[in-house]
């Protein structure tokens, strides 16, 4: 009998079919198979090369599926009637009016900021390196969010350079193709900072929680005087973020009585769920 022939049962004269058992050589082939897969992953971060390959081979279908909702979009306001262009210029002024009036408390979270310690007053961060990106993804993950964004051809990256909001720190870069970067945001719980205080100057280690959660201060003696509203800046240490960057303030002080340490929260200025731009400073 061949190897894909069934046998006949002489009393019924139904087929009867059998599926061939997996040779051996087969199984070892693809435990070797996944081994190497494993090993070259660990040993060369192979998920992360592809993770970004796969960014660049979507982005066109994702442009192609975009382009008939811009066509469609465009045909709607160019055959739109006056009126209906009326009403949307005047909801344009209104955002307007809305974008000037934060303009407005932007400028005076400056002036405050001109007013902190001589620690923020020392950062010196060169406008030159900075380099602006559009936010292409960011994930669901709740504890390890990956924000990916867009990085124009000709700029230079590298691993570990600061991204930041107009409010404040977001992360470092963890990974990077020709057009794209992940982030490590400081939200993810994986994200270790060294910080100072801005009015006791006390130093401590931020700890995310998470994307929608405050950060932690660990392993903070209960001789410590930190006071709620307290802002809570980059110290510079571990050579990885530059002084000065502002990140959060205390927004909650526990003294637990089962342990030795207090507990801090610290409620982040930004976050990146309704940010579309981000800055990216290159280190030197």
């Amino acid at each position: 009998m061949l190897k894909r022939e069934h046998k006949v049962s002489n009393i019924s004269s139904e087929a009867i079919f059998a599926i061939p058992a997996m040779k051996p050589s087969k199984v070892v082939y693809a435990v070797i198979f996944c081994l190497c897969l494993m090993i070259s992953d660990i040993r060369f971060d192979t998920s992360y090369y592809l993770r970004s390959v796969s960014h660049e081979i979507l982005k066109p279908i994702s442009w192609a599926v975009q382009f008939p909702f811009y066509v469609v979009d465009t045909s709607v306001i160019f055959f739109s009637s006056r009126h209906s262009l009326d009403e949307r210029l005047q909801t344009l002024e209104e955002e307007n009016f809305k974008l000037k009036s934060a303009n407005q408390l932007m400028r005076k979270l400056s002036i405050d900021f001109e007013k902190l310690n001589s620690l923020w007053d020392s950062s010196i961060l060169d406008k030159e390196r900075f380099i602006v990106s559009k936010k292409n993804l960011l994930s669901s993950n709740e504890f390890q969010p990956l924000l990916v964004l867009d990085v124009e051809r000709g700029h230079s990256i590298a691993i570990n350079d600061v991204v930041i909001s107009e409010l404040g720190l977001v992360g470092r870069i963890n990974n990077f193709s020709l057009t794209t970067s992940e982030v490590l945001l400081i939200n993810d719980i994986r994200s270790s900072i060294p910080v100072v205080s801005e009015i006791s100057s006390l130093h401590a280690t931020l700890k995310g929680s998470g994307l929608r959660s405050n950060g932690k201060l660990m392993y903070v003696k209960k001789t410590a005087q930190f006071s709620l509203g307290e802002k809570v800046f980059t110290s510079g240490l571990g050579e990885v973020f530059p002084p000065g960057i502002p990140i959060g303030e205390i927004s909650n002080i526990e003294d637990p009585s089962d342990s030795e340490f207090l507990k801090v929260e610290i409620s982040f200025f930004q976050t990146p769920i309704n940010q579309d731009f981000f800055l990216i400073y290159s280190h030197e």
